[in-house]
Formats: structure tokens, sequence, C-alpha cells
């Protein structure tokens, strides 16, 4: 019994410094014995143990202001203006070769740009024939003439049309002062001459003009139609059945001028002009 009670003994006594490496707590990993996470368990705590906190919630900070909105070209364009400018002045004022060749190197920079716009927009006109005026108006002087070969028939139909259907009315003062009403008459006489039509040519000043003798002297028809106002000479048409008159316009005008603008007037309706 006694050799069984030292046997014990000596196996306890081998045993007992690896079960306290167990049970002991490592340095630097020793529980507080005030650490909630040791309540109700029986674990080893260290009194010397340094209780790690917990991280506190950051304060409540002012939210961030929201980013600035983008700045709009018509502001960029703005911005680079107002700086060229702002180059340019004190280049002026401020001549010297450092702000000369300042100014000269950010015109140059705008010209490039320029030329690239030029060129992206000559390249986006080949590729987009719809936007391209040269389909309708030619601008090559063979093209510009087969375009003034049909705009010249168009308007020699649409006078001849309006003054079959209307009265072609021209108003002036014979006497000396309206320096321009002789002129228009011969330009009409020539029109008479050419096409045969006739003119209601209206003196305001009772003085009738070499071109056209058999003037009518204004009795107030001129302001009844609204033309009180009208500089001499003038042109209108006149349409007696209905009452309808169109101004075609007042001053010196030439022949194309007057046959354009009757074309206008009485075979394009407003807004297609230039469709």
């Amino acid at each position: 019994m006694n050799r069984l009670c030292a046997s014990l003994v000596a196996v306890l006594a081998l045993a007992m410094p690896a079960f306290a490496d167990l049970t002991e707590p490592q340095a630097g990993r020793g529980f507080a014995c005030d650490d909630e996470r040791t309540k109700g368990w029986y674990f080893y705590c260290d009194p010397n143990a340094v209780v790690e906190e917990e991280p506190e919630a950051a304060a409540d900070l002012p939210p961030a202001p929201p980013p600035a909105p983008p700045k709009t070209y018509t502001e960029q364009i703005e911005e680079y203006r107002a700086g060229l400018d702002e180059l340019k002045n004190r280049a002026i004022l401020e001549p010297t070769s450092e702000n000369v060749v300042a100014y000269m190197e950010a015109q140059a920079a705008m010209v490039r740009q320029a030329g690239l716009f030029t060129e992206v927009w000559q390249r986006s006109l080949f590729a987009n024939p719809n936007l391209d005026a040269n389909v309708n108006r030619p601008l090559s002087q063979i093209g510009s003439n087969l375009y003034q070969d049909r705009l010249d028939v168009d308007r020699e139909a649409a006078f001849q049309t309006a003054t079959t259907e209307r009265a072609l009315m021209f108003v002036y003062d014979g006497s000396p002062s309206c320096l321009v009403c002789a002129t228009q008459g011969e330009v009409l006489q020539a029109l008479v001459q050419q096409y045969g039509v006739a003119v209601l040519a209206v003196t305001r000043d009772g003085i009738p003009l070499p071109t056209f003798p058999d003037s009518k002297i204004d009795q107030g028809e001129v302001r009844n139609l609204g033309f009180a106002d009208v500089p001499s000479p003038f042109l209108a048409l006149v349409e007696p059945r209905s009452g309808q008159v169109d101004l075609i316009g007042a001053g010196l005008m030439t022949q194309d001028i007057v046959l354009d603008r009757i074309r206008i007037i009485t075979s394009i309706p407003e807004g297609e002009l230039y469709d």
C-alpha cells in the first residue's frame, strides 16, 4: 500500500508542471477578473491584465457638402474667353516680352481649336448630305448658273401670274425732292415693255413722271389702303375684288428684287423659303 501511494505521489509530481501550464494564462493573453467575458465561468483571471476597451463609435459628424455640379460648356467657353481677354489686356497694358508671348501662345491655341472644329464640321457635312446646302443650292459656278436659270424662270412665272390676277400699284412723288422716284419709274417701265404687264401708277403730289404720264392723283386711296406712312416710292399688289393688298417694298428696287419679292409673296408659303 505504501508503495502504491509513493507511486501515485511520484506520478502527480511529474504531471503538475504540465497541468499548471494549461491552467495559467499566458503572458499578454490573461483574462481580467472584472471582464464581462469571464462572468459565470471558472476561468483563471489575471488581476494585472489590461482590458481592451471596445472602440467607441465615431462621433456624429455633419454630412459632407454635395459635390459641385460640373460646369456647363457655356460656362467653360465664357471662362476661356475671359482668360484670353485678360492675357490680351495684360499684354497691352504691360507689354513685356513674357506677357506678349503668353497672349500669342493662348491665341495660337484658340486658332488650333477653331481649326479642329472647322475640320470636324466639314467631315460631318460630307457624311450628312441632308445638312448640305449645296444639295439644293449648288455652290460651284456651273451649279450656281443652273440654279439661277431655274430661279429666273420661277420668278418670271410668278410675276406674270401675279400681275394677271392682281394689279401692280406704283406710288410715287413726281417732284425732284424724291430722288429715286423717277429711277424706279424707269425700272417699272422696263418691266412693262418686257412682260406686257399693266402698272397702276399713283402720284401723291399730283406731278406725273415722264414714264407714267397717265398716273392717277392720290385722292386718299393710299391712306385708305393703310399706306399713309409708307415712304415714296413703293410697290404693292392689289386685288380689287377681295381688297387684299400686299406691300412689296419701298425705296429703289431693281427688276430682280421686284420679281423675287413677288415670287416670295405669292408662291412660297411662310416658313418654306429656305427649305
